[in-house]
């Protein structure tokens, strides 16, 4: 009987270390450029930075739900303009929250993204 339980727990242990390892691979990242870069003072030319890949079914390059930290991990790009005729909420243009615009190459153009760089935590 304490054979069975442990052989259970063994399995239990083992599917769930298999449903772990495979979720951490299907979150792999893209990475993008980002250049001609124009900010407030300290805003780099350009940088390099990552986020969460897309399913592969997924129909564009980039969600909206766009955050790109940084690869030298010093700021979090925080997109809130895709760029014209893509998504940019109302306002946005208005606001003054999107003060760094960047062009970048994605899957289906190039396009130029705006919005403002959070330190990274």
């Amino acid at each position: 009987m304490k054979r069975a339980r442990l052989a259970a727990c063994v399995a239990c242990a083992s599917i769930l270390a298999a449903a772990f390892t495979a979720s951490a691979v299907a979150a792999d990242t893209a990475v993008y450029t980002f250049y001609d870069c124009d900010g407030p003072a300290g805003t780099p030319f350009t940088f390099t930075a990552v986020k969460t890949r897309l399913p592969a079914a997924a129909p564009n390059g980039v969600s909206a739900a766009a955050a790109f930290r940084l690869t030298d991990g010093s700021a979090i790009f925080v997109v809130l303009s895709f760029g014209e005729g893509n998504f940019s909420p109302p306002g946005i243009g208005h606001s003054g929250n999107a003060v760094v615009t960047c062009s970048v190459d994605t899957a289906v153009g190039t396009f130029e993204f705006s919005g403002h760089l959070a330190p990274a935590r």
